[in-house]
């Protein structure tokens, strides 16, 4: 294509102005109108556009995601604030009977010992022994502490009072010794 010397100073004066852009000016790719109104649309060879994934995996080759399920759902007694989960419409209508609602009464606030009592009851029994243990070293050694701490006087009245001082201490299963004997 040959291009005689006035037609590219027309090129060049409408370039100048504004009126004719080479793409986009802002050297962005341009937006097409169903990029922002159905993002389940994938990319294809012609068609370019973000992908809008929830997560890593594609769902090029799973479930359509838009469908959902009413069932399991999550109910709450109205009273203690319990939590249950429901599979089904019967047992939905059943538990709002006995007066269970759909939404958390604002009242009802979390019981940390709850989820700690779940984490404990899921180890297995040698995990939950080395647990146990591990605590009591650590609650001793912050007594420790404490008592390095503490002046000379005062730990001695401490160790006065904590234990008798004409009884020596028995063995855990061991009688106690008569006197009368």
């Amino acid at each position: 294509m040959n291009l005689n010397p006035e037609m590219l100073a027309a090129i060049q004066q409408a370039l100048n102005n504004g009126t004719l852009t080479l793409g986009n000016p802002t050297g962005r790719s341009p937006i097409r109108p169903r990029q922002l109104h159905d993002l389940r649309l994938l990319p294809t060879k012609d068609d370019p556009r973000p992908t809008f994934f929830w997560s890593a995996e594609s769902p090029r080759d799973g479930v359509d995601l838009t469908k959902t399920t009413e069932f399991p759902k999550l109910l709450w007694d109205g009273t203690t604030g319990t939590e249950i989960t429901v599979t089904s419409r019967e047992e939905q209508e059943a538990h709002l009977r006995m007066g269970y609602v759909f939404t958390a009464p604002a009242w009802v606030e979390p019981d940390p010992m709850d989820a700690i009592r779940a984490q404990f009851e899921a180890l297995p029994p040698e995990d939950r022994a080395l647990l146990i243990a591990a605590q009591q070293q650590d609650r001793i050694n912050r007594l420790k502490a404490q008592l390095s701490e503490m002046p000379e006087d005062k730990l001695a009245a401490l160790l006065a009072s904590a234990e008798p001082a004409g009884e020596a201490k028995r063995g855990p299963g061991r009688p106690r010794k008569d006197s009368a004997a």
